[in-house]
């Protein structure tokens, strides 16, 4: 049965990336219609939609009120904060660039390891780690004629934000998938982020105009498969593979993003960030074939009251 659920998670993982890989294509499609408030908040409606239905059809449990405080912690980074960064960031870099900045996500994992948990990790994982941020580096500071350019600077920059909120989210929520399954997680912290997103874009109105077939299909498919489907799959694998192994299959996330950016928008790549992308998937190749961590401390206190 171990071995059942550990192929599932691996096709899960894997479903997970090309769904979150062409939805920076998608994401840039959207921008010309709706602004990043409102794209966040629209997808996370159908996505609560979608794993309402599903908690309600499997008979679900709400959540233990002693978890409650974790549930929101883990919305707050993983569906308020990361969605904030992400899509603002996408309106000044491209999709393949975006991309590429979150396949980072398996080194800022062991950097947050070793310096919250106190993980200890091999000459070689620390390598990976150096080669990761030199990669970066080239990738950020390329502009989209291979110049620095300051627009694409701080799209470069909002990306790399939302991809340290997606660690904190998956640290955050590995405790609590050993308690409880995927759609109740799930439905809970996407009810909490339309709350977050709806104090941004609700206010200022919601351009309801602009919902056309290009601008439901997109937001459809970032709310029911990207959303909805991509999150519970996540999660499912977060809960069977533990969070070192699921980060390293995010190292599919920018293949499927570059060539979605390239077929779907047209876009090319310049030098600069071509090299960057690959010293980047060097450095976490090292980092994610390089074994597991040893925790040699207790979690700091404040993770275990969140």
């Amino acid at each position: 049965m171990e071995t059942i659920h550990r192929v599932r998670s691996i096709f899960a993982i894997i479903a997970t990336t090309l769904f979150w890989g062409l939805s920076y294509s998608s994401t840039k499609v959207l921008l010309a219609s709706l602004a990043p408030a409102e794209i966040a908040f629209l997808r996370l409606i159908l996505a609560v939609l979608v794993l309402g239905t599903g908690f309600i059809l499997t008979g679900k449990k709400l959540i233990d009120r002693a978890d409650l405080p974790r549930i929101a912690a883990g919305a707050g980074f993983g569906t308020f904060l990361y969605f904030i960064f992400e899509v603002n960031g996408l309106r000044f870099t491209t999709a393949g660039t975006g991309s590429l900045i979150v396949a980072t996500i398996p080194v800022i994992n062991v950097v947050a390891g070793a310096i919250l948990f106190g993980e200890k990790n091999s000459a070689k994982r620390w390598l990976g780690v150096f080669l990761s941020f030199i990669g970066v580096y080239l990738i950020i500071r390329s502009g989209s004629d291979g110049a620095l350019s300051f627009a694409n600077l701080r799209g470069n920059l909002l990306v790399f934000g939302a991809a340290c909120s997606w660690v904190a989210f998956t640290r955050i929520n590995e405790p609590l998938m050993s308690r409880h399954d995927s759609i109740s997680v799930n439905l809970h912290q996407s009810v909490v982020g339309v709350l977050l997103l709806g104090i941004l874009a609700v206010p200022g109105g919601l351009n309801l105009g602009a919902l056309n077939g290009q601008v439901l299909f997109n937001l459809a498919y970032l709310g029911i498969f990207c959303s909805a489907v991509a999150y519970f799959f996540y999660l499912y694998a977060l809960k069977n593979l533990g969070s070192a192994t699921v980060t390293s299959y995010l190292n599919l996330v920018p293949v499927f993003g570059v060539l979605g950016g390239a077929v779907i928008l047209k876009e090319a790549l310049v030098a600069g960030q071509l090299l960057g992308g690959a010293v980047v998937i060097c450095g976490v190749s090292l980092v994610t074939m390089s074994g597991r961590a040893i925790v040699e401390t207790q979690q700091p206190a404040l993770n275990s009251n969140l």
